[in-house]
């Protein structure tokens, strides 16, 4: 059994909610829009005996408590986050994996805070910048899409998975509306904030030249027709990096893969 220490920050306008796994070089989980720690509870047990590895609920989802519930989505302020439990837990250079617009805000701390990570890896981060032609047009259909039906799609994946490993009535309640809130939250504040997010790529590269942080873009293997996967693509090409892939999908980390995700994880940052 993983032994989970578990705490909270304070931090401007929320309080984050944060778990710790094993020991090791330092390896943060930032999850994406609709997440919460729990999206990495598979993947961080199997790596708990190589790294001290720190998952959390990003502000407005879950456990971590907005003081101002209506707050706009801003990725500075979540790059900020990361950079404070960061401070917190550690004073070495860190590895970051970044999922979707967790991605983006690994993304957007490398650039503020680029002294705190050793490796970035930002896994199919959404970047609509970086798309042009039907790439584009498909990934702003997948949001609408998803701002029409994401209610029903969380209802779907507990119905699916995550239901079978919940104990009591209560708990599937209790999980149910944790899960639909950010949900809500993902499409009412944080799809307009990526939306209108531009990474600074010139102000990334400079970055990359003067430190000794590495950012490998990554998807999964069974996400090449998906846009986050070409975001991932056109990131590497406009940095000159080594583009990385892993088992699955857009969530492969959450699936029954992830033993073999966490093993190809280890393998890159080793």
């Amino acid at each position: 059994m993983i032994g989970i220490r578990n705490g909270t920050l304070a931090v401007s306008g929320a309080k984050l909610y944060y778990e710790v796994r094993g020991s090791g070089p330092l390896l943060l989980m930032i999850h994406g829009g609709g997440g919460d720690a729990d999206k990495f509870q598979f993947v961080a047990d199997n790596l708990a005996n190589r790294y001290t590895v720190v998952t959390y609920d990003r502000r407005g989802h879950s456990r971590s408590s907005l003081f101002n519930e209506t707050e706009n989505y801003h990725v500075k302020s979540h790059s900020d986050d990361a950079h404070r439990l960061l401070a917190k837990l550690t004073d070495e250079p860190a590895y970051v994996f970044g999922s979707s617009s967790g991605a983006v805000i690994g993304l957007d701390l490398s650039i503020r805070h680029p002294e705190q990570l050793r490796i970035l890896i930002p896994h199919e981060p959404v970047l609509l910048q970086l798309l042009f032609g039907n790439e584009l047009v498909q990934a702003k259909l997948f949001l609408e899409s998803l701002k029409k039906n994401h209610q029903s799609e969380v209802l779907k994946l507990l119905s699916n998975s995550e239901r079978d490993t919940i104990n009591s009535e209560k708990s599937k309640d209790a999980i149910t509306e944790r899960l639909l809130n950010n949900s809500t939250y993902f499409v009412e504040h944080e799809i307009p904030g990526i939306i209108n997010y531009s990474l600074d790529i010139d102000k990334l590269k400079n970055v990359l030249k003067s430190s000794s942080i590495q950012v490998l873009p990554a998807g999964g293997i069974a996400s090449r027709e998906f846009f986050a996967y070409g975001c991932s693509v056109a990131l590497t090409e406009q940095l000159g990096a080594n583009f990385v892939e892993f088992p699955g999908h857009h969530g492969g980390y959450n699936s029954e893969l992830h033993k073999k995700f966490a093993e190809r994880l280890h393998e890159v940052l080793r």
